[in-house]
């Protein structure tokens, strides 16, 4: 029997900003639990919805990542907006907009790590709004792998970039509005700031244990256990292997051209990771990296979500990579999110010490030493933002 959840959008009342200029940041991730639209929503009940900013990918999930979104007009009759165009000024709001609205509401389904661009898109619109009055309403949304945390905190002043925006873990466990009140409180804002609760959501849990529907929050995030791997997955976006994007398993397989299976299978066996079985494949993605060609690895199956590190088990899969490919040509050089001067897997792991150490191959236990302090540092210091104990 699934649990009864109640997302902030399930509670909210419209009628509390009606009279409002009101402008929404929404995706298609936007329903409530009877699968209605969150704009559809608004429309319908008369509030006075005067545009739609919409994140990476749309507000239906049609571009890839790093794909320049601008080519949506209207949802439900109302002008939209791109976040995410072909530069990085396109990622923060134009202030030229805001005399559009007066309060702002942000409904979007994040997936728990720091990677994934919306609570980045979150936080650069905070930027924009600083100075103003114009009002932030967040209909706040479960985490949908859980309160547990993995990994250390992101060096923003060496490594921001938009897919580590703020100082989170890799794996955060906190809510969306749990993470905005953190970074209202970082950079001390005044604009005024409304979180509207969820309710019937535990922090031990997953979306699937719920009575909800789910919507794959991204073209390459399907299922929960996709965003439960995700936190390390995201990884092999530094890396010239393939993550599985162009398949219909992005972030559970791992390959790369002219790989025995077999071999990789054995090698990974060996390094002894928690939580996941590896079984031998070979792939074609469609697009993307190593598009239609056959590349050998493996599939990544997630045998138990309690036992799996997703961060140090993705670091140790891309080490085996390493030592049977060698560095050369390994990692990716291309611009990253429209970084150039840094390397994508620097801007992904975020830390001069842990990159320190995944550089050099430094043992597994090294490396989970050094994560379990920074977890229990930052576990303690997120304390006084949790909304949900």
């Amino acid at each position: 029997m699934k649990k009864r959840l109640f997302q902030g959008v399930d509670s909210f009342d419209t009628g509390s900003i009606k009279g409002r200029k009101t402008a929404l940041i929404v995706n298609h991730t936007s329903v409530d639990l009877t699968g209605r639209s969150t704009v559809e929503r608004f429309v319908q009940d008369k509030v006075n919805v005067t545009a739609v900013f919409s994140l990476e990918h749309g507000y239906f999930p049609v571009a890839q990542d790093m794909e320049s979104v601008g080519k949506e007009n209207r949802v439900k009759g109302v002008p939209v907006f791109s976040l995410y165009g072909d530069s990085v000024e396109t990622l923060s709001p134009d202030r030229a907009l805001f005399d559009l609205f007066d309060t702002v509401v942000y409904d979007v389904q994040d997936i728990g790590s720091r990677y994934y661009t919306y609570i980045a898109s979150l936080a650069m619109f905070m930027d924009a709004l600083s100075g103003t009055q114009k009002e932030l309403v967040i209909l706040d949304r479960i985490n949908p792998i859980g309160g547990s945390v993995e990994g250390s905190l992101l060096d923003d002043s060496k490594y921001r970039s938009f897919v580590g925006y703020f100082p989170l873990l890799h794996r955060h466990g906190l809510t969306t509005a749990e993470a905005a009140l953190y970074y209202y409180k970082l950079k001390k804002y005044d604009f005024p700031l409304k979180i509207v609760k969820v309710s019937g959501w535990t922090r031990d849990s997953y979306f699937d244990e719920y009575d909800y529907p789910w919507m794959p929050t991204s073209p390459n995030m399907p299922s929960i256990d996709t965003a439960v791997l995700y936190p390390g997955g995201c990884l092999l976006e530094g890396t010239e292997m393939s993550e599985g994007r162009g398949t219909t398993f992005p972030f559970l397989a791992a390959g790369y051209p002219g790989l025995d299976p077999f071999a990789v299978k054995k090698e990974l066996d060996l390094a002894g990771i928690g939580g996941l079985a590896f079984i031998p494949l070979e792939f074609r993605p469609m697009f993307q990296k190593h598009s239609m060609k056959r590349c050998g690895g493996v599939y990544i199956s997630l045998t138990d979500r309690s036992l799996v590190r997703p961060l140090r088990a993705y670091i140790s899969i891309i080490q085996v990579f390493r030592k049977m490919l060698g560095d050369t040509g390994f990692f990716r050089e291309k611009p990253y999110e429209f970084i150039k001067d840094i390397p994508a897997i620097d801007l992904l792991l975020g830390d001069s010490v842990l990159i320190g150490m995944f550089r050099d191959f430094a043992d597994p236990d090294e490396i989970d030493h050094y994560l379990k302090k920074c977890e229990k540092d930052a576990f303690e210091m997120f304390e006084e933002y949790r909304i949900y104990k």
